[in-house]
């Protein structure tokens, strides 16, 4: 996988981290949000489209076998459903999720991202794309989504900006 890998997954770690923190959730909270991140993308170990349902399974399976909390657990397994997409997060926990999955579109290194992802697409999905096509596409994306926290429609979404802008030239 050449995006959705281990640097994918400490990234959005990070991601929920920072995002949590701005938005001064509490060390539990916290602690339910990066779990959640650890665990949101362990389902492409199964199946590409569709793998939040995997991923449901595995931290389920995992909380399980820990003895986590009926309610830690269901607000970890939440934080994963809210990530399919289009997402439609129900909670500020969900919320930081989301914004943290999607934390790459305001990186500066986005084209970098994106490119992985390409090249992820062309050879899972057999999905081939020229650069034309591709910069729409990525365009198309940047343009649509919404962040959900309130530092996401701040920070996360200037930045983004900017990158709609790069696209542009």
């Amino acid at each position: 996988m050449h995006f959705h890998n281990l640097s994918h997954t400490q990234y959005v770690v990070n991601a929920v981290t920072e995002i949590g923190f701005k938005c001064k959730i509490s060390d539990l909270e916290m602690v339910i949000v990066q779990t959640a991140a650890w665990f949101h993308d362990t389902g492409y170990c199964y199946a590409y489209l569709g793998h939040e349902d995997n991923s449901i399974g595995i931290a389920a399976t995992f909380l399980k076998q820990v003895d986590a909390a009926a309610s830690f657990t269901n607000d970890i397994l939440a934080c994963i459903e809210a990530t399919k997409m289009p997402q439609a997060p129900q909670t500020l926990l969900q919320q930081i999720m989301c914004d943290a999955d999607m934390f790459h579109l305001a990186d500066d290194d986005y084209p970098a991202y994106a490119e992985r992802l390409r090249s992820e697409w062309d050879l899972v999905l057999n999905q081939r794309y020229t650069d034309e096509q591709w910069g729409k596409t990525n365009l198309n994306m940047l343009i649509q989504h919404k962040y959900f926290t309130d530092f996401g429609k701040t920070e996360l979404q200037e930045h983004k900006l900017a990158n709609i802008d790069m696209l542009l030239r």
